[in-house]
């Protein structure tokens, strides 16, 4: 006679995805807005109810590294791509989290994958979104401007673009036309965070402070 035990030994783990959906919907609303500790656990919840989730592993991943949990963010975002080789979002990510770790060649290759893919919309404009950040590293105003534009072009009401590409017309010494594109953001969406802090960027800069950044 089979032990008990054995049956529920055997028993098949049923994903519910359905329910993990709405916790993968919100996860990426907070990771939108910033609120990258809020969406860590919202995307948990969603991975307890559907633990072999690529996406809901891929926004835990996304969320972690703009904690600045580079090491575990990568260990999570390397899965995603070896279980999906052409999933540019991560991609996009693990050059995210190569350009936070000073390994700057890798950050390149990977980013400008995702940038020149045509799959997925939203890791085109994240891919774009972060060149025009390395570039911004490495002072190279032209290019840095050239993605940021790229990002507007995708999505603008990207803020977070025209907040970035002013601190590169500041640091560059381009006072005006930093005033001007931050002018832009703010109007842009003048009640979002971002907007906010393009508001801000400008009254520090009028004082010489430069704007922090926030990416």
């Amino acid at each position: 006679m089979t032990p008990a035990r054995s049956i529920t030994a055997v028993r098949t783990v049923r994903e519910d995805n359905l329910g993990a959906s709405t916790f993968i919907e919100k996860g990426w609303h907070q990771i939108a807005h910033g609120d990258f500790a809020a969406a860590e656990q919202t995307l948990a919840n969603a991975l307890r109810l559907a633990p072999s989730d690529m996406k809901a592993r891929g926004l835990l991943g996304w969320a972690l590294m703009r904690q600045a949990r580079y090491d575990e963010a990568l260990k999570i975002l390397d899965e995603v791509l070896g279980h999906e080789a052409t999933d540019s979002m991560a991609r996009a990510s693990i050059g995210y989290v190569c350009m936070r770790t000073g390994r700057l060649m890798e950050a390149h290759t990977h980013m400008s994958v995702a940038a020149n893919q045509m799959r997925d919309p939203k890791a085109t404009l994240y891919g774009s979104f972060y060149l025009g950040l390395l570039y911004g590293q490495q002072r190279d105003v032209i290019e840095a401007e050239r993605y940021f534009r790229r990002t507007l072009s995708l999505a603008p009401n990207f803020i977070e673009a025209y907040y970035e590409l002013g601190r590169i017309f500041w640091s560059s010494g381009q006072r005006t036309e930093a005033e001007n594109v931050w002018k832009a953001g703010n109007a842009a969406n003048r009640f979002s965070e971002w907007g906010k802090r393009c508001a801000e960027a400008i009254r520090l800069s009028r004082v010489g402070i430069e704007p922090q950044s926030f990416s």
